[in-house]
């Protein structure tokens, strides 16, 4: 019974390295100038940070307002997303990327 435990354990530790390795490419990590994919869709849009010269690269960010979800501080033909991120402690990560399309 120890063992099914203690490979319990390894299996959860396991995974949760991968999710906090997975996050490390969202889009609260992007700066101006990071080209971004969309992983979900235009209703829930999952947008993760990858390298401009793919052909994965959509759109390419223009503006970043850290600690608001205000999109219309986006500026005029850029297209905003805000994200508000919840931790269990109550605060948490909100801001806005501007974005353009990548031609």
């Amino acid at each position: 019974m120890a063992i099914l435990k203690v490979i319990g354990l390894i299996i959860a530790v396991i995974f949760a390295g991968v999710i906090w390795v997975m996050s490390w490419d969202d889009a609260d990590t992007a700066e101006v100038g990071d080209c971004l994919k969309n992983n979900g869709n235009t209703i829930n849009p999952d947008l993760q940070v990858v390298d401009c010269g793919t052909s994965e690269a959509k759109y390419k960010v223009k503006e970043v307002h850290p600690d608001t979800t205000d999109t219309t501080l986006c500026s005029p033909g850029t297209t905003p997303y805000g994200e508000q991120q919840r931790s269990r402690r109550g605060s948490g990560k909100k801001f806005v990327l501007c974005l353009t399309d990548v031609k």
